[in-house]
């Protein structure tokens, strides 16, 4: 993706949820917001890609039948057919086969494009009975180990290191997987129950003497005065424009009481019932 299509996707993205009217503290939170809405549709989208794609091509391919059409030395090209209710699909797909180099490509393009075998591809696998999926076809944006190696920044142009321990989420996943280990080891009798229970108690006591970095510069955030932090919330909720408030029957009757007739120009009652007009 070039700096181009950067800047454009960034700002169509942004223009859903900001406006020039907003001001610094709206335009914060709008932008914030906007990052979790975005953050929670990669997710889903990630989701989608590891588990229904490649999956649902796995299930088509048994659908098709694939037959051979020619060969030489180079190169071998299959046909490849949908089976479906009895019939077999007048539409091919050429799947050919190299090889010197080991390699099946389609006409479909869609491993070249979207990067996960075909189903075609995947047909004349199971005609070859192949036991495995090559590494080849596999890439790493399919693996689930995806997003833990290094980072590349592209500003700086170097790799960002990380260390996953620094993350809360990874601390609290080592954490209770092994509290878990240990609460079901310590389960199985009452002793061992009255055991862990003092223990974790004791250890409760030593994690909060426990002074860190992190604990000092937060101990040192507290002690800040209100003028020293600068702090960003939410925008007040604006109360939207109403209709008008509706009156009661006394304040109603009070609000016609000096109105005028428009026929005599007296009060107390209306055109409809004026007597002047009645005994006309």
């Amino acid at each position: 993706m070039s700096s181009s299509q950067r800047s454009e996707s960034g700002h169509s993205l942004l223009k859903k949820y900001v406006d020039r009217k907003n001001s610094l503290t709206d335009f914060v939170a709008r932008f914030n917001r906007a990052l979790v809405h975005q953050r929670h549709e990669e997710l889903a989208a990630n989701h989608i890609d590891l588990t229904q794609m490649p999956k649902n091509e796995l299930v088509q391919s048994n659908s098709y039948i694939c037959s051979k059409r020619s060969s030489s030395d180079e190169v071998k090209v299959y046909a490849v057919q949908h089976f479906v209710l009895g019939r077999i699909s007048d539409r091919t797909r050429p799947v050919n086969y190299f090889s010197s180099t080991d390699y099946i490509s389609c006409s479909c393009q869609i491993f070249d494009f979207e990067d996960y075998p075909c189903r075609h591809m995947l047909s004349y696998m199971k005609k070859r009975r192949s036991d495995a999926l090559s590494e080849k076809y596999i890439l790493r944006r399919w693996t689930k180990n995806a997003k833990q190696d290094k980072v590349f920044d592209r500003t700086t142009g170097s790799y960002v290191y990380t260390d996953p321990s620094h993350s809360l989420m990874s601390r609290h996943s080592m954490l209770s997987y092994a509290a878990l280990d240990l609460v079901d080891e310590g389960s199985l009798t009452f002793a061992r129950s009255t055991f862990l229970l003092s223990e974790f108690q004791s250890l409760r006591i030593r994690v909060k003497d426990i002074v860190t970095g992190s604990d000092v510069s937060m101990r040192q955030n507290r002690n800040k005065s209100v003028e020293d932090t600068q702090v960003v919330c939410y925008p007040n909720p604006v109360r939207a424009k109403c209709g008008k408030c509706l009156k009661s029957g006394k304040e109603k009757a009070l609000s016609q009481s000096n109105r005028k007739c428009r026929a005599c120009g007296t009060s107390g009652h209306n055109r409809r019932t004026c007597l002047t007009l009645q005994n006309r």
